[in-house]
């Protein structure tokens, strides 16, 4: 995992978490942590240095509930809420990291 992790740019939320059980440190640079993007806390109506939960900022911008099953947080539905709440700050996000 670590190989293919080097180099590239990693989207997550809360992704330091799985950094430290892989025992790694990825450099700041080439991490997306959406549990830590002002933009999307913004648009979730909540204050820009609130570290909101997957499920929080899921339900506020796409109105959709997730982690709901009794059986614990889904990793596929995670990565895919993950991966959507990255798109809709995507351009913006990256210009600002660019300047």
């Amino acid at each position: 995992i670590l190989r293919l992790l080097a180099g590239k740019v990693v989207i997550g939320h809360a992704v330091h978490n799985d950094f430290k059980v892989l025992s790694y440190c990825h450099p700041p640079a080439l991490t997306r942590d959406t549990s830590r993007i002002p933009l999307l806390n913004a648009k979730a109506g909540l204050a820009a240095t609130e570290c909101a939960s997957l499920k929080r900022l899921t339900k506020a911008i796409f109105n959709r509930d997730i982690q709901t099953g009794k059986g614990g947080h889904s990793s596929v539905e995670d990565a895919r809420a993950t991966m959507e709440l990255y798109k809709v700050v995507e351009v913006e996000w990256e210009k600002q990291l660019a300047s």
